[in-house]
């Protein structure tokens, strides 16, 4: 995610230079700003830049300056309040697809404070579609359905999701099983159902993008792949592929470890990658003196995802291994 920390006193100020140190760290943070003071004009100029706003301020201050900013929940980013005593973390807006809910959690986590949410489906302790979705970055056909398979969870009616058994890791996921009634499909769309309302869910396109020094280990890529989808919470299987740069297409622990994997193997061209251009890219100068690139795992990762995708875990070591994650948008 990319995220905004906004400020408006002294106290709250030290709040997100706290909360900044914290995610600085954090992989699957790809960036995160600090602004003070000047909130509407702020709002105003960075709503559609970033992925989550965090403001510690008054929670009427935060509404009467993004309601003429949000649009719908398909597009409005994440919105957090934290009261200025860092007593309370409050999911205001785009709790499911935005995520909001689960980012109040980990920041009311960080700060050891108390998150709030609303959302009927989390108090009534069910997974909601849109949950579901972005829990495992699913593209949901038609969103105006969300409230009806929402509402049926709520109710405690019968709703059933079909998959076939290549994703049989939505199964493992407690929060599914506790959720919906399982069926199945050799389908590779997901279908969730109750009575006359069907929607279907596609899995992204999702790639690890590997970088590492010469003779590494397949163990050791296992390892560090593993270690970044924790971090994720998303299991193996989830993987559409792994790719890498044409300078380390012969390497040995990359190639074993695709192949222990079950996972095909992408081969970026140098060429492509010198191309690329992105924002979010982390250039390493010794990577660049060595291939003329200036990384290797996370333009092969983005490149591998598709024209419109985003990294969700910004390039990290592993003993020798760099691993990055796509997602294609779309």
């Amino acid at each position: 995610m990319k995220i905004a920390l906004l400020s408006v006193t002294k106290n709250g100020r030290m709040i997100v230079k706290n909360i900044h140190t914290i995610l600085e760290e954090d992989p699957s943070v790809i960036k995160v700003d600090m602004f003070h003071k000047n909130i509407k004009d702020t709002l105003y100029n960075i709503f559609n830049s970033y992925d989550c706003i965090i403001g510690v301020m008054a929670t009427g201050i935060m509404i009467r300056n993004i309601c003429t900013l949000i649009k719908n929940k398909n597009e409005d980013p994440a919105v957090l309040v934290i009261d200025e005593m860092g007593k309370h973390v409050i999911s205001l807006i785009s709790g499911h697809l935005g995520g909001a809910n689960d980012f109040s959690i980990k920041i009311a986590n960080i700060i050891d404070a108390e998150p709030i949410i609303t959302t009927s489906t989390d108090i009534n302790n069910k997974l909601g579609i849109d949950s579901l979705s972005r829990r495992y970055y699913l593209k949901i056909d038609d969103i105006s359905k969300i409230k009806y398979i929402n509402s049926a969870l709520i109710n405690d009616e019968r709703v059933e999701i079909a998959f076939n058994p290549k994703l049989n890791y939505l199964w493992e996921d407690l929060d599914v099983k506790k959720s919906y009634y399982k069926s199945s499909t050799t389908s590779d769309t997901i279908t969730v159902s109750k009575s006359s309302i069907a929607m279907n869910l596609k899995p992204k396109k999702l790639v690890v993008g590997i970088g590492s020094r010469k003779d590494v280990a397949s163990s050791v890529v296992i390892n560090a792949i593993k270690n970044a989808l924790n971090v994720l919470g998303l299991p193996l299987e989830r993987i559409d592929s792994i790719a890498t740069g044409q300078m380390k297409q012969n390497e040995n622990g990359i190639i074993d470890a695709t192949q222990k994997l079950h996972i095909p193997l992408e081969i970026i061209s140098e060429k492509s990658i010198k191309n690329f251009k992105n924002p979010d890219l982390n250039d390493s100068d010794f990577v660049k003196n060595k291939f003329g690139v200036g990384g290797v795992c996370e333009p092969s990762s983005l490149i591998a995802a598709g024209n419109d995708s985003i990294l969700i875990f910004r390039k990290t070591p592993y003993n020798g291994v760099t691993v990055a994650i796509a997602v294609s948008k779309s």
